[in-house]
């Protein structure tokens, strides 16, 4: 293993794998944005898929200065060997003292990497749950690459249970949560209905958002079904769906069979969410899978009434009937209901957007994430 560096920054290689612009991408963005770079040299590096999906991820990192300063090859015949060995040189050009992966097949690179050169080890898990079959067999595999790392960290604590209950041993495990910290944007009232207006929403209409990446955890279609019968209560009612991933077309048409093109907006990819959040009224979450979600904080910290699924590391942000109206996962009835409740009860969704704005504000820093992330590196090169 590398000595520990004494007169010069620690030196970190952080590698993810990224399909589609999300969450996951959001936080490493911002702890590497924030880090000291006095401190610490950091080099970011992701995987060059097919269809250059990953270019949404390499164009925020780009925007917020921590650039993606080298792309793995990669392919759907997994060339983990291929992708370990350009990986190695990588390392060995920047005499790299720890490398830090993110998602399963950075982590299975990253497992065959340090057999080829020295390096401390660390990964960082964001969920464990039942994907469907192939998934899971990824997820069983992750399992078996991570067992060499010298570190294994969760961002929150659902997900750190769950490696603790695995086997792993609770001296290798650390939770490193997200953080958050986001330039808010504020509106007075005619401001905020000139850019509703703009946007094609009358001033009697309610707008519903849902921030996430298009993946089946991410329960899109329950949405669509779940708005149908929203807006038979309440006409006034749209719907705009923001985010990017493979189910895109797949929901485009869903929609359309459930007869909702009229009332529902695919915006894709948004590279100025703050400036967005104000237009919005209730921000609608309903996965059925999740860790602490970045598009949640994000809402939380424009105030915003949220109607979520209770799942993962949602509690831990969000408290229902203080914060936010959480729903037991699979009852789309009650979601509705929710969802409903806030529209017919303003003070309600003033107070519930009051409450979690100040939680993420006062209790969710991202300096408090990015020194514990800091923390970490130290650690696991004194191992």
């Amino acid at each position: 293993m590398p000595d520990n560096p004494v007169d010069r920054p620690i030196r970190v290689l952080h590698l993810i794998h990224t399909m589609a612009y999300g969450g996951v991408e959001t936080a490493l963005i911002n702890w590497l944005a924030r880090i000291d770079r006095r401190q610490f040299e950091i080099h970011l590096v992701c995987f060059a898929n097919p269809g250059a999906t990953e270019r949404p991820f390499v164009e925020a990192a780009a925007r917020a200065e921590v650039p993606v300063v080298a792309r793995l090859p990669w392919h759907r015949g997994k060339p983990v060997i291929r992708a370990a060995r350009r990986l190695k040189e990588l390392i060995q050009q920047w005499d790299i003292d720890v490398l830090h992966t993110h998602n399963c097949y950075a982590d299975c690179v990253g497992a065959v990497t340090r057999w080829l050169t020295p390096v401390r080890t660390i990964t960082t898990l964001y969920v464990w749950s039942d994907l469907g079959w192939k998934r899971n067999l990824i997820q069983w595999v992750n399992r078996v690459a991570i067992r060499s790392y010298d570190l294994i960290s969760a961002h929150c604590d659902e997900t750190y249970d769950k490696t603790l209950a695995m086997g792993f041993p609770r001296e290798r495990l650390r939770t490193l949560f997200c953080g958050f910290e986001m330039q808010t944007v504020e509106l007075d009232p005619e401001q905020r209905r000139r850019r509703r207006r703009e946007a094609g929403i009358a001033d009697d209409q309610i707008l519903l958002a849902n921030i996430a990446r298009l993946y089946p955890e991410k329960a899109q279609d329950v949405l669509l079904r779940c708005f149908k019968r929203i807006h038979q209560a309440h006409p006034e009612v749209r719907l705009w769906i923001l985010g990017v991933g493979p189910l895109e077309q797949q929901l485009r048409d869903y929609c359309h069979r459930l007869g909702l093109d009229e009332l529902v907006t695919f915006t894709g990819f948004v590279d100025d969410l703050p400036a967005l959040l104000p237009l919005l009224d209730i921000q609608l979450h309903p996965t059925w899978i999740e860790g602490v979600p970045l598009s949640i904080c994000s809402g939380m910290a424009a105030g915003l009434p949220i109607v979520a699924n209770d799942v993962g590391g949602i509690p831990e942000v969000l408290r229902h009937d203080r914060s936010a109206l959480l729903v037991p996962p699979g009852d789309e009835a009650g979601f509705v209901a929710a969802v409903n409740r806030l529209i017919d009860n303003p003070e309600q969704s003033r107070r519930l957007g009051q409450a979690a704005r100040h939680f993420i504000e006062n209790d969710y820093s991202l300096n408090t994430a990015v020194a514990r992330v800091e923390q970490t590196y130290r650690e696991v090169l004194a191992l």
